[in-house]
């Protein structure tokens, strides 16, 4: 979640399988494009509406994940609107990354963070913080985006937990994915995940009618890093989260409730 990781980083410098650990099976799942939108919180706070995009273009599948700051969050990042864009194709049956870039949204996008993925050869090259670097590539890799796939596949193939390849800022790590349980949360009439906890600043809480829908659980954790990441997935929408959470010790959270969307 680069984007709104960017976006909680510049309000707070402003402000202030089975039961093992498995590879996942070949198999991959069938996709169909969606546009899908969300309220961004920091804490308790809505700081942003957000955006993901699953589209194709050829044989080209495209995730973009994008940020619209509200309110005096919209103010401390200086109207900036992040976002991360990542491709990936279908090579040998299997859904491989191509590449990633992470930028601000202008008239000229500012690029912070780029990689770009060669399988022929082997080989990721990326650009973060003015860095260059290369690594060599010898198993599938998955990204803050394409996860949301190796979720589907493990709801799929019946798999608790993966062990995987994953790329975070500019480095190949492990990750590991688990499906921790289940729960049951709340939409209102328009299919728009509600949760009571959650506030707009200076907006008074209405009473709405709601209704209770099924979800899979899974946590995310990073080698390296001792952020925790949290998805919520419909069974039927197994690869698009209604539901993301993002935690780390000492540090407000951020989270993503579903907001509605339309298939592409």
């Amino acid at each position: 979640m680069y984007p709104t990781r960017l976006l909680f980083q510049t309000i707070t410098l402003c402000c202030l399988l089975s039961s093992l650990v498995l590879p996942v099976a070949s198999a991959e799942i069938r996709l169909s494009a969606f546009e899908a939108n969300y309220k961004f919180y920091y804490g308790p706070i809505k700081v942003a509406n957000a955006k993901i995009l699953l589209s194709r273009s050829d044989s080209i599948w495209s995730w973009r994940l994008s940020t619209d700051p509200v309110g005096v969050a919209s103010l401390l990042t200086g109207g900036k609107q992040p976002y991360s864009e990542t491709t990936f194709t279908r090579i040998d049956g299997r859904h491989k990354l191509q590449s990633i870039t992470i930028a601000d949204k202008g008239k000229n996008d500012k690029q912070l963070e780029t990689a770009n993925f060669d399988w022929n050869h082997k080989q990721v090259t990326t650009l973060r913080k003015d860095v260059a670097n290369s690594q060599p590539l010898s198993a599938d890799v998955y990204d803050h985006l394409t996860i949301h796939l190796l979720a589907a596949k493990m709801q799929e193939q019946g798999l608790q937990h993966s062990s995987v390849d994953f790329y975070y800022k500019g480095k190949l790590v492990k990750t590991k994915l688990s499906q921790v349980g289940k729960t049951r949360l709340k939409i209102d009439s328009k299919g728009r995940l509600v949760n009571k906890e959650f506030k707009q600043a200076g907006k008074r809480s209405l009473e709405i009618d709601t209704e209770e829908i099924d979800v899979v659980i899974f946590e995310q954790t990073i080698e390296g890093s001792s952020t925790k990441s949290t998805y919520y997935y419909k069974p039927d929408t197994p690869y698009l989260p209604m539901k993301i959470e993002t935690e780390k010790p000492g540090k407000t959270g951020t989270t993503m409730l579903y907001q509605g969307g339309v298939a592409g």
